[in-house]
């Protein structure tokens, strides 16, 4: 097991504090070999990180494309447009302030089990949760696409209360569990990187988080400008088979994402 370890009241040992003054941050080059290192030798986070990989590129997915089509019918068809709107700036601090409180006291009692392969266990139900959150989210947010809303709804009164319903529930079921799935996923790499048996993975614990954080980001910014650029070119023909099918790649994408950890440890693939 590695060395790094704490005192009774949290404090840094000694030779944590020496190693400190030697540790000096790696170049970039560095940083793409040890984040590599840890998809190949962990597999807890090599299953997980293709899980959070494919989440990026569903979701961004599925935002350039229906975002832009959605608000563009809410705007001319429905004059919901500013509700829509209103309902992330106003509602999501709200989720955040719920999904935070409960998540904080989740880890908080799961770090009373001293046994990680215990604290682990139950991460690992949490995330399949959370897969369910955020596969329910990308539902609601596909129903908001002008022709599976119209095919769906054309037929109700004030539609425009649905669609503001629906980017409601979207905003609640994926929020939130992108919210848990945060505090949760950390926690899971804390105990198989942070703490685990390579001390080169370990001392850099940060330098690998940060990395698979920029990645993700820089990912899904390529995602979500390509469909944007997509819909832009097929915004008159919403039906077209391109756009229909990197919809429904999106979807699949989001739907399936989070379950492939859960999975994976289930098939003993990760332990």
């Amino acid at each position: 097991m590695s060395n790094l370890s704490f005192r009774e009241d949290g404090s840094l040992t000694q030779d944590q504090i020496t190693r400190g003054y030697e540790h000096k941050p790696p170049p970039l080059a560095e940083k793409i070999k040890l984040y590599i290192l840890a998809f190949t030798s962990v597999p807890f986070y090599r299953y997980g990180e293709i899980g959070n990989i494919v989440y990026t590129i569903g979701k961004n997915i599925l935002d350039g494309v229906i975002l832009f089509a959605m608000f563009s019918m809410a705007e001319k068809e429905l004059k919901v447009a500013a509700i829509l709107g209103l309902v992330v700036k106003y509602v999501y601090p709200s989720i955040t302030i719920v999904s935070s409180t409960y998540t904080s006291g989740f880890i908080d009692h799961l770090e009373a089990f001293r046994e990680s392969q215990n604290q682990i266990g139950k991460l690992i139900k949490a995330h399949v949760g959370i897969a369910g959150g955020q596969a329910l989210g990308a539902v609601f947010l596909f129903s908001c696409f002008p022709p599976v809303f119209k095919y769906c709804f054309s037929d109700f009164p004030h539609k425009g209360f649905i669609i503001i319903l629906l980017y409601f529930l979207h905003h609640l079921c994926d929020g939130s569990a992108q919210i848990v799935e945060g505090r949760t996923w950390f926690k899971i790499i804390e105990i198989k990187i942070r703490r685990g048996a390579d001390q080169r993975l370990s001392h850099n614990f940060w330098v690998i988080y940060a990395l698979s954080q920029n990645f993700q980001l820089i990912l899904g910014q390529l995602f979500i400008w390509s469909a944007l650029g997509i819909t832009a070119e097929f915004s008159s023909t919403l039906t077209s088979p391109l756009l229909t099918g990197t919809v429904c790649f999106g979807l699949v994408c989001v739907v399936v994402s989070k379950f492939i950890l859960p999975i994976a440890y289930r098939l003993k693939l990760c332990a």
